[in-house]
């Protein structure tokens, strides 16, 4: 049994079995389905109370029991923890601060612990609750005259003077409330502003995730992708093979496009990963949402968009890497050569070169996390998504093509650029897709 005192001083003693059930209701509501980190976070820490070991819930424990950390892992470092316990904390709020729930018994975990409180259901409202439960002081009730009840009072009571010294804290109490009330609105508006910036919205899924954002980076290709096996017929979506090298090195276009993405992540407080595509494993993919940097140079890359309806293809017979569409299986429109000598293309004096780009945003169903795919057929094509991805104008006309705010749509993107002795021009978009 846990025992505990109401607002009246009054012990309640709350069972374990009343525990576990309130936890169902919690895990089981719309504030709680949408993390799943949350939902584990809170049945640890929660059954570990009930079986005795408060005293072990520690950041180190829940790195390994619930987020599959290596036990000799760095909690100066990784923040998932941290991290976690903040969201978690915003959601208990969020569900208590609904009217539905506030006969129901409450689960707070105060700042500095990640240890859970248990107390009865309050007759206020529960943010006030947990201010005077803190404090240890009583909330004031004021009740209304009611001339009717009353007749005796409300005629014979006297007018109310205020005295100078309390007519002064009025007034003060009345501009802190409109202080408030303007920072209120403030707080609002910009969240509006941030809502309806399409920027923001392709980014939503992944600036509300917990954790942090893995950003999973490929190297430059030893030659090439081969085919993992023989085509048969234009329906054919074997995924290629990257060829790998032997000293890792990430293109200078893809490091343009990695300082782009940081910066859209980092200047909303968002942490990032940075991992190689080669050590970055599928339970690593389940743990956080990721941004894979590359295309014909990323494994993960090639996999995850295998189901979508552009995809990453090779045609080996005709030496074409390229982007496929599922509606034009037979179309090479957007295609690269490999069979070309690279130094040669896109000169001031030679034709005019096009490298074509895929972004893609994906909810996988397998890792339970988002993924932001962002890569060229080339190089020039990598560098002109992350341009795309931080363009005002280019993410308007997107915005209009597809419902970026929804964040279980898989959005994707396939953009030109025009190379010329080197360097890409601006991104032009090409298509749109929304699944």
């Amino acid at each position: 049994m846990f025992s505990t005192e109401n607002p009246n001083g009054v012990e309640t003693e709350l069972t374990p079995e009343a525990i576990r059930d309130q936890l169902e209701l919690l895990v089981q509501d719309h504030v709680f389905r949408s993390s799943k980190r949350s939902v584990q976070f809170l049945r640890y820490v929660v059954e570990q109370t009930l079986n005795g070991a408060a005293d072990q819930i520690k950041e180190r424990a829940i790195g390994i029991d619930v987020f599959g950390r290596d036990p000799s892992y760095d909690t100066n470092v990784d923040h998932i923890v941290r991290t976690a316990a903040i969201e978690l904390r915003k959601r208990l709020s969020i569900y208590y601060g609904e009217d539905k729930h506030r006969s129901e018994l409450r689960m707070t975990m105060v700042p500095g612990s990640y240890i859970p409180q248990f107390s009865p259901p309050h007759a206020g409202t529960p943010q006030k609750d947990q201010e005077f439960a803190e404090s240890g002081r009583a909330p004031l009730e004021f009740v209304p005259l009611d001339d009717k009840r009353y007749p005796s009072l409300a005629s014979s009571a006297p007018p109310i003077s205020l005295v100078p010294g309390e007519a002064r804290k009025q007034r003060t109490l009345i501009w802190v409330a409109i202080v408030i009330c303007l920072f209120t609105a403030a707080v609002v508006g910009l969240r509006w502003l941030y809502q309806s910036d399409p920027e923001y919205s392709f980014w939503k899924p992944v600036l509300e995730s917990t954790g942090p954002v893995l950003l999973a980076i490929g190297d430059v290709p030893n030659g090439p992708p081969t085919s993992s096996g023989p085509l048969q017929g234009d329906d054919a979506t074997a995924i290629p093979i990257v060829q790998k090298a032997l000293s890792p090195t990430v293109p200078f276009a893809d490091t343009v496009t990695i300082a782009r993405v940081v910066g859209i992540l980092q200047s909303r407080q968002k942490e990032v990963i940075f991992r190689p595509e080669s050590k970055s494993s599928f339970s690593d993919l389940r743990q956080n949402p990721a941004v894979l940097i590359g295309a014909f140079n990323n494994e993960w890359s090639l996999r995850l968009t295998q189901h979508l309806r552009y995809t990453l293809a090779l045609d080996p017979d005709r030496h074409l890497i390229y982007i496929r569409d599922a509606r034009r299986p037979s179309a090479r429109d957007w295609s690269w050569p490999t069979d070309e000598r690279i130094r040669d293309q896109g000169s001031l004096e030679g034709p005019a070169l096009q490298d074509y780009a895929l972004i893609s945003r994906i909810w996988d169903s397998k890792t339970g996390n988002v993924v932001v795919v962002i890569g060229g057929l080339y190089t020039y094509g990598t560098e002109a998504a992350g341009e795309a991805l931080t363009n005002a104008k280019m993410m308007n006309a997107i915005s209009k093509s597809a419902p970026l705010g929804d964040s279980h749509r898989n959005i994707q993107i396939v953009l030109s650029t025009t190379v010329t002795d080197g360097t890409p021009g601006p991104p032009r978009l090409l298509a749109v897709s929304a699944e």
